[in-house]
C-alpha cells in the first residue's frame, strides 16, 4: 500500500573537526516548489538520487527524479517517463550515477519495476516481475549490485498459496523469479500488507514492515523468511491512522525501532534481529518518524521527524543530542541515508514556504560537523556546561545554568563507561587515564556534553 515520506532536504555530514557541533547548512536542488521527497538514496558521498511527489498546493504536479553527482552541490531534475501518470512512484534504488530501478504502484498494469540506464532520462518496465498482473500492490525494490536484486509487493493468491508477492533477479532485472508459496511469507490472518519504501537492508539481511506491526525478515536476500511481531501497531499509518514505525540495524542482531503513536514517541531496541524488542527510555530528544544507523561507528544512530527536527545518539539510543539547523529554515527532515560517519543525507521539501510559520523549507542541507562522537566545543543555545577540576584525578564537578539529574562518562569510541544519578559530581577514580566526554542530563530532559581529562 502507498506510504509517502514527506521530505526533501538532503544532508551531508562533511568531515570537519570532530569537536565541531553538527549543524544543517541549506543548499538547493532546483526541484519544483512544494514537491516532497518520496524516496532518497545515496550511492556514495557524491551520487545522490531522490524521487519526489507534488503536494496538493503545488502548481507543477509532475513526478521528478533528482540526481546529484557532486555531493548535492548541483542537481538535474527530470520528469519520470514510462509509468502511467496515475501510478504512484513508490520505492527506488540506484547503484550508480546512471543506473537505478523504481517501483510504480496502483491499479492493474500500473504495478511494476522500471529500470533506467541513462541517469533517469527514460525508464523501461521489467515485465517478468508481473505482480500478478495488477492484483498485488508493488512496494519495494533493492539491488546489491548491477545484477542481484529483490522486489516485493502485497499478498496475492488464496488459501495455502496466499503469500506476499516477491521476486529475485540475478541479471539486473531482465528476468525475475517468483518466490513460491512455502518460501515467501504468508499474510497474518489473511489480511496484512506492506508499504512502499518500508524496507531496511544490511548485507544480505532484509526487513520489511507491515500494517499489522510485523517485521518480515530474510537473512539471505529473500531465499527464506521469518515473521516477527513487534510492539509497533502499524508501520505505515494506513490501517491504524497516526501510528507509524521505522527500524535501523547496526548488525544482523542489534537495532533500534522508533514508533510514533499519534504524536507520542516510543523507542525500542533488539539484540535478536527483531524477534523481540525492549523499550528504551532515552535522555535528550529523539524523533520517532525516521531512524538510521551510521555505518563505521560503534553505536551511532540519527533520528528525524517531519516538521520537527533531528538528533543523534552515540550510545545505541540511550542519549540523544539535537542537531542544530538554520533558525530561518523550517525543521522538516524526512527520510535518512548515511554512507559513513562523515557523509549522510536526509529529506525535506523543496522551495516552499510554511503556511503556518511563514518560514521557508530547505531544499537541500549539508551537515557541517560530525555525529561520530558528539563532542561539542560550540555551545550556542546550550547551558554552557563546565567541568572542574579538569584534568581530574578522583572527582569531576559539572556546573551549568540548568539542573543536572544524571551524569554519563563516555569514552572516545562512543562507549558509556560510567553512568550515575548525580546533581553535578561524578567519581572517575576507577577510569583509565585519557580523554572522555562528560554528559549532563538535565531535569528538563535535554543533554549537554563537555570534554574531561582523567590523569
Amino acid at each position: 500500500m502507498k506510504k509517502l515520506l514527506f521530505s526533501l532536504a538532503l544532508i551531508s555530514l562533511s568531515g570537519l573537526a570532530q569537536a565541531q557541533t553538527p549543524t544543517w547548512v541549506t543548499k538547493t536542488t532546483g526541484a519544483p516548489a512544494l514537491h516532497f521527497v518520496n524516496v532518497l538514496k545515496a550511492v556514495d558521498a557524491n551520487t545522490i538520487w531522490f524521487t519526489d511527489t507534488a503536494s496538493t498546493s503545488a502548481t507543477d504536479t509532475g513526478r521528478y527524479i533528482g540526481l546529484s553527482t557532486d555531493g548535492g552541490n548541483t542537481w538535474t531534475n527530470k520528469l519520470i517517463s514510462g509509468p502511467s501518470a496515475s501510478a504512484t512512484i513508490g520505492d527506488m534504488h540506484p547503484i550508480s550515477a546512471t543506473t537505478a530501478w523504481i517501483v510504480s504502484s496502483g491499479a492493474g498494469s500500473q504495478n511494476g519495476i522500471w529500470k533506467s540506464t541513462n541517469a533517469g532520462t527514460s525508464w523501461t518496465k521489467q515485465t517478468t516481475a508481473s505482480f500478478s498482473t495488477g492484483l498485488s500492490f508493488a512496494n519495494v525494490v533493492y539491488f546489491w549490485d548491477e545484477n542481484n536484486g529483490f522486489c516485493a509487493g502485497d499478498p496475492f493468491g488464496s488459501g495455502a498459496n496466499q503469500r506476499f508477492e516477491m521476486y529475485t533477479t540475478s541479471n539486473g532485472g531482465t528476468t525475475w523469479t517468483n518466490i513460491p508459496a512455502g518460501t515467501a511469507p504468508a499474510p497474518k490472518d489473511g489480511a496484512e500488507y506492506g508499504y512502499t519504501s518500508k524496507i531496511t537492508v544490511l548485507g544480505d539481511n532484509i526487513w520489511l514492515g507491515t500494517d499489522l506491526g510485523r517485521l518480515l525478515y530474510s537473512p539471505n536476500r529473500g531465499a527464506s523468511w521469518e515473521a516477527f511481531q513487534t510492539d509497533a501497531v502499524d508501520f505505515g499509518g494506513v490501517t491504524v491512522p497516526d501510528f507509524t514505525a521505522d527500524v535501523a540495524f547496526k548488525d544482523t542482531n542489534n537495532g533500534l525501532m522508533v514508533e510514533d503513536q499519534a504524536g507520542v514517541g516510543i523507542l525500542h531496541a533488539t539484540s535478536d534481529k527483531g524477534a523481540s524488542w525492549t523499550t528504551v527510555t532515552p535522555t535528550g530528544t529523539f524523533y520517532p518518524n525516521n531512524i538510521e544507523y551510521v555505518p563505521g561507528t560503534a553505536n551511532t544512530y540519527v533520528s528525524s521527524g517531519f516538521n520537527a527536527g533531528s538528533s543523534y545518539s552515540t550510545d545505541g539510543g540511550l542519549n540523544w543530542t539535537e542537531i542544530a539547523s538554520d533558525p530561518a529554515i523550517e525543521k522538516y527532515f524526512g527520510s535518512l541515508e548515511f554512507i559513513s560517519p562523515t557523509v549522510g543525507f536526509a529529506g525535506g521539501v523543496s522551495q516552499a514556504v510554511s503556511t503556518t510559520s511563514g518560514l521557508p523549507f530547505p531544499a537541500f542541507s549539508v551537515l557541517s560537523g560530525s555525529v561520530a562522537l558528539g563532542v561539542s566545543d560550540v555551545t550556542a543555545n546550550k547551558a554552557k556546561l563546565t567541568a572542574f577540576p579538569n584534568p581530574a584525578v578522583d572527582v569531576v564537578n559539572l556546573k551549568s545554568s540548568k539542573d543536572i539529574k544524571e551524569i554519563a562518562i563516555i569514552d572516545l569510541s562512543g562507549k558509556i563507561v560510567k553512568r550515575e544519578k548525580s546533581n553535578g559530581q561524578v567519581n572517575v577514580s576507577n577510569l583509565a587515564k585519557g580523554t572522555y566526554v562528560a554528559q549532563a542530563v538535565y531535569v528538563d530532559g535535554s543533554v549537554e556534553n563537555t570534554k574531561v581529562i582523567k590523569k
